[in-house]
């Protein structure tokens, strides 16, 4: 199951206990985090599990999928990468690894409904199953939203419902925060607002700053994002989430 907007304290309550170095796993040696729900393995897929990426930036999220499912280890088809920056990094992976990509630059439409019909329509051009907002730094409407209802989902840096919007890291840092991480969840019409799949959380150390942070918290994005796409996509293919 993931985790629905009634019980996400759940995840919040584990660090509210003083928890033996057992019952926390150590990452690199370099510090202390906890993933929930955990699991152990991927979802097999067969035929493979049909995605469309759309990111903004570097796309190392982007970059971590190619490699699992390069190896097989995740039964994925990353069909499209979809970016609204020419120089976004993303681009440049998806060409090595050649999946087809698109830029689609929302200041090239006149209206936001124009732009995001034709990533609609690009989408549904490749099949796409499930749509992966990994890094992807616009806000989606409503009209996007119903178009994959319940296909949609979104990695970001801040254990939700606590710091939504794009200066998460930031603001975790500056309000004090102890404790902050990521979470993996189905895109609803309010912002980083839906149904919860998972979430890593690590804690703040007195010297961390914006960057080193940011790291910290991408290396766990790389961990949930794909269990969470494998998730997601089980739920697609058992038609569970039609009814939800």
């Amino acid at each position: 199951m993931f985790l629905n907007k009634n019980n996400y304290s759940r995840l919040f309550f584990l660090f509210h206990m003083n928890l033996s170095l057992d019952k926390i796993k150590i990452l690199d040696k370099s510090f202390n985090y906890i993933i929930s729900p955990e699991i152990s393995k991927f979802r097999r897929f067969s035929p493979k599990l049909k995605i469309g990426v759309l990111a903004s930036g570097k796309g190392t999220n982007f970059q971590e999928l190619i490699n699992l499912s390069g190896k097989g280890e995740l039964d994925l088809e990353i069909k499209i990468l979809i970016t609204n920056k020419e120089d976004a990094g993303c681009i440049k992976r998806a060409v090595k690894a050649e999946i087809p990509h698109k830029i689609i630059r929302s200041e090239d439409f006149s209206h936001k409904e124009l732009f995001e019909l034709e990533i609609i329509n690009t989408l549904i051009n490749h099949d796409v199953e499930l749509v992966v907002m990994a890094g992807w730094m616009k806000i989606v409407t409503p009209f996007f939203i119903n178009k994959f209802k319940n296909k949609i989902i979104n990695i970001h840096p801040s254990l939700l419902p606590a710091y939504k919007g794009g200066s998460a890291i930031k603001d975790s840092i500056l309000n004090g925060s102890k404790i902050t991480g990521c979470s993996v969840h189905f895109v609803e019409e309010e912002v980083d607002s839906g149904s919860l799949i998972m979430q890593a959380a690590l804690s703040i150390q007195h010297d961390d700053n914006i960057e080193t942070l940011s790291k910290k918290i991408q290396i766990l994005e790389h961990k949930i994002l794909p269990q969470s796409i494998s998730h997601a996509g089980f739920l697609i293919r058992s038609n569970f989430m039609e009814s939800y």
